[in-house]
């Protein structure tokens, strides 16, 4: 019986042992983990979405145009409309894509908005960084590491985005109090993904002109996950827009419009380009950009929102949460 004893002892003894362990690891990890509170507030967009996911009725993926050019608290107050923005700087269409699936894991939306700004870059992009902001925030699971396969370049390991200790080991010298008061809760910084950005950065003045010339076919892999996304959201019963946030800039082609279009109507969607009513939504280029025209500033998320709560309202079946 004593012997008995002496082995259940052991036993406890190497469990506690192992889970000390594992805290130890998680804390140090989570540690030296960037916390985004000051600076590239962005990389706080993901994380802070899993608390608001049972009461977000509307997600919209995308890349740095989302989050600063739709403001939730418009879409709420004007048309009861309860959304959230997992949109990141240059986050690619394959990022956007497990970020749809990524969400259903927890609740299940009625309306998918996919923001096509960013899939005119090619299938080799690549830019550590932003993906790192897009996926540290990121619950484990298995969408997670699919994610991280789809996103990381040659030169990066699957280990660096699961455990970022062996990535940012060597921030030990920048440590500073902000990283062991949020190493288990950070305060939020972002309004349901949206970061307001109150710089003037005035438009060259003129109507918008696209210059993009050459080659301007769509790659293969965002064709793809354009495609995967849109069947993803239709195959769950949820209704999907796919858009072009506003901007004033020539870096985009009619070319893109044209194919985006194509492919949308095979499953009996539209698509938007709200650059055509930039008139409409009474967009002032010279106020409403905080650096030239490739994204909106505060002033011009409120309008644009203002504009696009309708456009969704008169489009969509939405809950209205007033």
């Amino acid at each position: 019986m004593k012997n008995r004893q002496n082995r259940v002892v052991t036993f406890l003894k190497i469990i506690l042992k192992i889970v000390v362990v594992f805290i130890l690891v998680i804390t140090i990890n989570r540690i030296f983990l960037p916390k985004y509170i000051n600076e590239n507030q962005d990389g706080r967009i993901t994380q802070e979405y899993y608390p608001k996911a049972k009461e977000t009725d509307v997600i919209f993926v995308g890349s740095s145009t989302v989050h600063s050019g739709i403001d939730p608290r418009v879409l709420m107050e004007e048309q009861g409309i309860s959304a959230y923005l997992r949109a990141n700087a240059s986050q690619t269409m394959w990022i956007s894509y497990y970020m749809i699936e990524d969400a259903l894991l927890w609740h299940t939306p009625e309306l998918v908005c996919i923001d096509t700004t960013f899939i005119k870059y090619g299938d080799d992009f690549v830019e550590e960084p932003s993906t790192r902001k897009s996926l540290d925030g990121m619950r484990l699971t298995p969408s997670k590491i699919r994610c991280i396969r789809a996103s990381m370049g040659e030169n990066e390991k699957m280990a660096d985005y699961i455990m970022p200790l062996f990535r940012f080991h060597s921030r030990w010298k920048e440590l500073t109090l902000d990283d062991f008061r949020y190493a288990y809760y950070n305060k939020p910084v972002t309004i349901n993904g949206y970061l307001p950005d109150d710089e003037v950065g005035a438009a060259e003045p003129g109507p918008l002109v696209y210059e993009k010339e050459g080659d301007t076919e769509l790659s293969s892999r965002n064709v793809e996950y354009l495609r995967k996304s849109i069947e993803l959201c239709l195959d769950r019963g949820i209704q999907v827009m796919v858009f072009k946030v506003p901007a004033h800039s020539p870096n985009w082609s009619r070319d893109y419009d044209d194919q985006i279009n194509d492919i949308v109507k095979e499953y009996n969607l539209s698509y938007i380009n709200f650059d055509d009513k930039n008139d409409e939504i009474g967009l002032d280029y010279s106020t409403d950009t905080p650096d030239g025209g490739s994204h909106l500033n505060a002033s011009g998320a409120v309008k644009f929102s203002r504009y696009l709560g309708e456009y969704i309202r008169d489009n969509y079946t939405v809950s209205d949460r007033r």
